[in-house]
């Protein structure tokens, strides 16, 4: 019976407050109209025209618009191979490209000396800016920073 009870006790513990949970909240680069989700518990560290960003102790999150660029769409996975090998991303993922409603984009992943790290260029579909967006994060298997990214838009 003791068991059970201590079974039934963890599942509720876990389907109520899973380890590391955090909500997510709407946040605002107003500079240039782009807002994702982030952490609740995010610190505004810098908002500027020169740059968003945001962090927690668990995440460190930097966006940047990608000024005078003009990259293309066909451009994006070469170019942010570029700044992840520059940066000495070290085991990195292949890129991938993905799609959002307002953006094309791609990705990749790798490790940042001591901590996880989530690369993308995220271009507007009516190409009227693009943004570097960088995740740095401490757990390998965090779904947390893809959550992030995939909740980018630019607002009305």
């Amino acid at each position: 019976m003791k068991n059970k009870i201590s079974a039934a006790f963890a599942a509720l513990c876990l389907t109520v407050s899973p380890l590391g949970a955090q909500d997510l909240k709407t946040t605002t680069w107003s500079s240039f109209g782009v807002s994702f989700k982030a952490p609740s518990d995010i610190t505004i560290e810098d908002d500027s025209e020169e740059g968003y960003i945001v962090s927690t102790p668990t995440y460190y999150i930097t966006v940047q618009l990608l000024e005078g660029e003009e990259l293309k769409r066909s451009e994006l996975a070469s170019e942010l191979k570029n700044i992840a090998t520059d940066d000495e991303i070290t085991e990195q993922s292949s890129v991938t490209e993905f799609e959002l409603p307002q953006f094309y984009g791609v990705r990749l992943q790798g490790n940042c000396d001591t901590e996880q790290c989530l690369y993308s260029y995220l271009l507007a579909k009516d190409e009227s800016c693009g943004f570097y967006v960088s995740i740095t994060y401490r757990e390998k298997n965090d779904k947390k920073p893809e959550d992030i990214l995939n909740s980018f838009k630019l607002e009305e």
